[in-house]
């Protein structure tokens, strides 16, 4: 029916003869052989026409699954790459696994039901930058909270309790989380000091406490990470930060990982380093070529995130990447912040190996405006991943950038807040 179909369409467009068709014919045997394959396989495209509507819902069905089971999955590598990186055998990492999760992917992926009362929640890092808005949020929500912190700081709020603690020492960590039905780890390190290595907190501290709180019937383990962990990182930040996923994971199976992107607030590190240099500058120094892309995520939606998982008594996921409405390219970032505060910046390119020799030097400061693992980030996209779990399934609407530089510029000549806070 194709051949005769396909001679009668060039025979009238054409007017050739049938005849004249047929020489043609004749003298294109791999045309000829072309229209043959064709006119057999018509019925197989048929077919799969068919079986491709069939299979549609199937297929949007299956992506909704992997919404679920993908990032599990993606955790569940993790987990075997650090054992095997530790020198265990396949076959041990393996092991590993099956007794993390009780024999089935099913406490990972498939049981969504959970008792989720949380009656006391201990906040290690509870003084720090996320923590401490973290530790107020479940204030609010009549949570009792204990701040877990080797700093000792003034308790605020009736249901608020300050316990000393070291993530080092592990009879201290059981004092820390003793009673405690959800636990929260928000300790991180930006620059190395003394015993306080990006292994030793972010990977160390961070199973001993996981280990810790499975042994004391914790009911709900939260640990704060960062967009772009990788255990496969150049970075020994980055690195261990990926590295601190995965060993959480082992300790503590159904610990709920969070992957915020560059977190801002008023006062903050992040953008009071930016205002400053933009007003009185006269040219600003780009990282890079300012093309690296940032979603920028308010401190208080990480915090009311946090808060969010440790109060539901739906099972919540096993990985969240929160991030903000919008993605920028650094340049863009540092136009829309310029733009809010009335200047009107020249912008030059500095390749990264000059940042990286400057954070070497800012590093030996108290409090360094610029470290090392700073730049190695600058050097990566921070963005939320598509199809991972974020604030949407929290909830929360992200606020914008935009909407909090006002306020923000209010408390520029506030001295910034320290990002370091090792427990």
């Amino acid at each position: 029916m194709l051949k005769h179909l396909l001679n009668e369409v060039i025979g009238h467009v054409s007017g050739l003869s049938d005849a004249q068709l047929e020489q043609i014919e004749q003298s294109l045997p791999a045309t000829k052989a072309l229209i043959d394959l064709l006119i057999r396989a018509h019925p197989i495209i048929e077919q799969g026409q068919t079986l491709y509507a069939e299979a549609q819902p199937l297929i949007d069905q299956a992506r909704k699954e992997w919404q679920t089971v993908g990032p599990a999955a993606q955790v569940l590598l993790d987990v075997i790459s650090h054992h095997l990186n530790k020198g265990s055998s396949p076959a041990e990492a393996a092991e590993a696994v099956r007794v993390a999760l009780g024999g089935t992917t099913k406490n990972v992926a498939q049981d969504r039901g959970m008792d989720g009362g949380m009656n006391r929640v201990t906040v290690f890092g509870g003084t720090g930058f996320v923590g401490r808005r973290v530790v107020r949020n479940l204030s609010d929500s009549n949570a009792r909270v204990r701040i877990a912190s080797r700093h000792s700081a003034r308790a605020e709020g009736d249901n608020v309790e300050q316990i000393v603690a070291d993530a080092h020492d592990e009879r201290s960590v059981e004092a820390a989380v003793e009673g405690a039905d959800g636990v929260v780890n928000a300790i991180s390190l930006y620059v190395e000091h003394g015993g306080d290595t990006f292994h030793s907190v972010h990977v160390e501290a961070a199973a001993r406490i996981a280990r810790v709180a499975r042994r004391a019937g914790t009911k709900r383990f939260v640990h704060l990470s960062g967009i772009g962990a990788d255990p496969a990182s150049s970075s020994p930040y980055i690195r261990s930060r990926g590295e601190g996923e995965a060993a959480v994971q082992a300790a503590f199976p159904g610990a709920v990982i969070l992957r915020p992107g560059v977190i801002f607030a008023a006062g903050d590190a992040f953008l009071s380093t930016i205002l400053k240099p933009l007003r009185t500058l006269p040219a600003y120094p780009l990282f890079g070529d300012g093309r690296t892309r940032l979603q920028p995520v308010h401190v208080d939606d990480v915090a009311a995130a946090i808060a969010q998982i440790l109060r539901q008594t739906q099972r919540p996921y096993p990985l969240y990447e929160l991030a903000g409405p919008r993605i920028y390219s650094y340049e863009e970032l540092l136009r829309t912040v310029a733009r809010s505060a009335g200047v009107r910046p020249v912008l030059v390119r500095i390749p990264f190996a000059f940042w990286d020799a400057v954070a070497g030097f800012a590093e030996i400061l108290p409090r360094p405006p610029l470290t090392r693992n700073q730049v190695e980030l600058m050097q990566i996209d921070t963005t939320a991943s598509d199809g991972r779990p974020g604030f949407g399934l929290l909830g929360i609407s992200p606020r914008s950038l935009e909407e909090e530089l006002k306020a923000m510029l209010k408390h520029t000549n506030e001295e910034p807040h320290s990002a370091n806070d090792a427990g």
